[in-house]
């Protein structure tokens, strides 16, 4: 650093300054640093109740993501339920193969000695066309619910076709009354709640803040060389230094922060984390009613579902008697054809109506296990 003191003046008076300076040149390097700290000591609780909203915010998005996997759940065993549908009736239709290709011989024979006609053997090839079609259409359901499957499990395809069960009822579970357990209502929850300790934040804010401070500056001169001005001639007269320091300055004090005037700001956002408890709370309460009644609905349908089942096997019963009462009749020339597939037809509709409730049960008991909030709980190893 080279520093010259030059003759200056004063803009309105003019009077000279650093006239007739003693120093005429300066010569130094230095070096100046400085470090400074400040920690919160007390803010209204605002860092505690910070601290409290976010881990509420927190659990409240972990539940809402366990309760999307209860619902992939029970999409997954809907599913699984629609392909123990399809071995069902595939089941059925090789039964009523069986059944037609016996009558079909029958017929033959029959034509062949003079006792039926063609026209009979034509209605049965229509029938094995229309079981050939049904084949069809179950094979490609199949297809769409393994390709559902490996989507909503990642599972390989050869996993999934060795899982098989018997479709029958879902056994009846002890059902809770109240949705408490439900995931979505334990979201909303732990939501009120991080809004509740927002609120208490903002309220914080009225209150001083409380700090503890420290400074520390350090300065550091060093190939320092200072020459006078006006000396007689000949004269060298200058001043050295090789290092010039000064210890570090230090400050250590507690000071606060107290915002009175903010022009309403403060008081409009207390007022804002009020109205958002409210909602939360509004929003919790509207979604418990909401779920209460589902589970009144659910629990309704899983009775219907029950009671349609014991009709259905009822009918089950009814078709089976008929179809063997028209099989006998047929062969011994008391109806005929139409009649004898009419009875076949009769006893398919009234199996696969059976099996279509059984489905609609079971789909009952795992909709009111998802209100409970129960699916995983009752489920995982039960079947």
């Amino acid at each position: 650093m080279n520093n010259e003191f030059p003759t200056h003046y004063l803009p309105i008076s003019q009077k000279p300054i650093f006239d007739d300076a003693l120093i005429s040149n300066l010569n130094t390097h230095t070096v100046l640093g400085g470090v400074s700290a400040k920690q919160i000591i007390y803010a209204g609780h605002q860092i505690k109740y910070g601290r409290e909203a976010l881990q509420e915010k927190e659990k409240a998005q972990r539940l809402m993501a366990e309760a999307a996997k209860e619902e992939i759940a029970m999409e997954v065993i809907e599913t699984f339920d629609q392909l123990m549908l399809l071995h069902e009736i595939d089941t059925l239709i090789i039964h009523t193969e069986q059944r037609l290709n016996i009558e079909k011989q029958r017929i033959e024979m029959g034509i062949k000695n003079g006792l039926a006609v063609p026209y009979d053997r034509d209605k049965i090839a229509l029938a094995l066309l229309e079981l050939e079609e049904k084949k069809l259409d179950v094979a490609g359901s199949r297809s769409l619910l393994y390709e559902k499957l490996q989507y909503l499990t990642h599972m390989d395809a050869v996993a999934l076709m060795d899982i098989n069960y018997k479709l029958a009822p879902m056994d009846e579970f002890d059902f809770v009354a109240s949705p408490e357990k439900r995931l979505e209502l334990k979201a909303l929850s732990a939501g009120q709640k991080a809004q509740e300790m927002l609120y208490n934040k903002e309220k914080g804010s009225l209150m001083p803040s409380v700090f503890a401070f420290a400074n520390v500056n350090y300065f550091n001169a060093f190939g320092t060389h200072l020459n006078l001005k006006d000396v007689p001639s000949g004269v060298d007269i200058g001043i050295k230094a090789d290092h010039l320091s000064l210890q570090p300055a230090m400050t250590i004090g507690v000071g606060f922060k107290w915002n009175l005037l903010d022009g309403g700001a403060q008081d409009k956002k207390i007022k804002k984390a009020a109205l958002e408890v409210s909602m939360a709370e509004t929003k919790l309460k509207d979604t418990e009613e909401k779920l209460t009644l589902l589970i009144s609905k659910n629990k309704t349908d899983l009775n219907v579902a029950n009671m349609r089942i014991d009709v259905a096997s009822k009918q089950i019963v009814i078709a089976a008697n008929s179809l063997d009462l028209a099989t006998k009749q047929y062969q011994s020339g008391l109806i005929d054809l139409p009649e004898r597939l009419a009875a076949e037809n009769d006893y398919y509709r009234a199996n696969f109506n059976y099996y279509t409730n059984l489905l609609n049960q079971r789909k009952a008991s795992v909709s009111l296990l998802v209100a409970t909030g129960e699916l995983i709980e009752k489920t995982i190893g039960h079947e």
